[in-house]
Formats: C-alpha cells, sequence, structure tokens
C-alpha cells in the first residue's frame, strides 16, 4: 500500500470543526455549513447552522485522528422534528396495522408487527407504507455515509440521526431488520419491496 502524504490528506492541518463541515457538506450536497458554537470536546458538542440559518447540535465524535475522523449530527433531524415525523410516521404505520416505535435517546426509528403478526414472502404491502413514511416530509438530499474505516486509508464522515427507518423482517422464530434510509426515499415501492424480499429470502435459507 503506498503511503498517504499530508498532500493527499483531506483531514491533513484541519480543525475539528473544519472536519466536521466537510463531513456535513459529504452527506448534505446540496448544503453548505458553518460553526455556531465550535465543537467542545469537554461538552462531547459543537453546533453549526446551515447556508439558510438552521442551527443544530453535532456531537459523539467516534474517531478523530490523522487518518480517520467520525460524527453524528441532528441536521436531518432537526428538520423532521420541525415537520412532526414522528407522529406523522406513527399514524402511517397504524394505519398498516404496524407500531412504529422511537428510541429518543439513541435517536433511532423503528417498525415493528404485532405480536401475531405471521410474515409471509409479500411485501408489496409493508414497501408501500414504509415508501410512504419516506416521504411524508420534505428532506434534504442524503448520502449515506461509509462508516468502515481501514487502516492507512482516510475516511471521514457524519451520520444522521434518525436517518433510518429499521425494519422487522422475520422467518418462524428468527428476526432481523432491513435499514431503510432517507437515500432510499426515491426509490420506487417495487425496489423498496425487493429489499425485504432479499433479506427475508437470506433468513429462511438460514434455517434450512
Amino acid at each position: 500500500m503506498d503511503r498517504i502524504t499530508d498532500n493527499d490528506n483531506p483531514l491533513s492541518g484541519k480543525s475539528t470543526d473544519e472536519r466536521i463541515v466537510m463531513s456535513l457538506e459529504d452527506t448534505y450536497p446540496e448544503h453548505t455549513f458553518s460553526a455556531i458554537n465550535s465543537f467542545d470536546n469537554d461538552k462531547g458538542e459543537g453546533f453549526f447552522s446551515d447556508e439558510k440559518g438552521i442551527k443544530f447540535r453535532v456531537h459523539n465524535l467516534i474517531y478523530n485522528n490523522t487518518y480517520h475522523f467520525g460524527c453524528e449530527d441532528d441536521y436531518l433531524a432537526t428538520i423532521l422534528n420541525e415537520q412532526n415525523y414522528i407522529s406523522q410516521a406513527s399514524d402511517i404505520a397504524t394505519k398498516y396495522g404496524y407500531a412504529l416505535a422511537y428510541d429518543e435517546e439513541n435517536e433511532i426509528v423503528s417498525i415493528q408487527y404485532a405480536e401475531d403478526f405471521q410474515q409471509t414472502d409479500d411485501f408489496s404491502y409493508y414497501s408501500k407504507m414504509v415508501y410512504e413514511i419516506l416521504n411524508v416530509v420534505e428532506t434534504p438530499t442524503v448520502v449515506d455515509p461509509d462508516t468502515e474505516f481501514s487502516t492507512g486509508e482516510v475516511n471521514y464522515y457524519s451520520r444522521p440521526c434518525m436517518g433510518t427507518l429499521l425494519c422487522d423482517i422475520t422467518y418462524h422464530t428468527s428476526k432481523t431488520s432491513v435499514r431503510i434510509s432517507f437515500e432510499d426515499k426515491d426509490l420506487s415501492e417495487e425496489q423498496i419491496q425487493a429489499k425485504f424480499k432479499e433479506e427475508y429470502q437470506w433468513l429462511k435459507e438460514t434455517q434450512e
């Protein structure tokens, strides 16, 4: 592997705030960002703003070294909360006979089955619900960050909190979750359905 020099490393010489801005602008490519209150390592957070003045928190620095930088941001979550996303998404899930769960501490949204639900390989109803949930609010373009780090390779990202739906898939007594993100909101119902079918088939094969 060729050695990475400072000239090849976009993180080289960058402050934490500059690294955060770089990461945000990769995740939300239609927007520009600036620091309002610099990241405070003691508090574990900083406050940033987009070009329209939307203020939000950045937190949970996962890595901050020569080659790797990772953090989490509440930019998307702030926009979603302004539109009552959780309430609207919950109403849609209920309409389809499912339940939406929101882990407020970790900002994780998931779709769960009723206890007596019997899973089949027909996900048309499920995918229709998820499509409606993804499109019930207006969101910026989101690019899912690559959160995998490799030694000697440069990677930096900001992960959007509330940026995904965890969708339960079951087969007999086994269960897994399919991760659907706001990057997927332009997918058709059929494309979302294909994601569910692929995961269901994998789960089925592991049990046979």
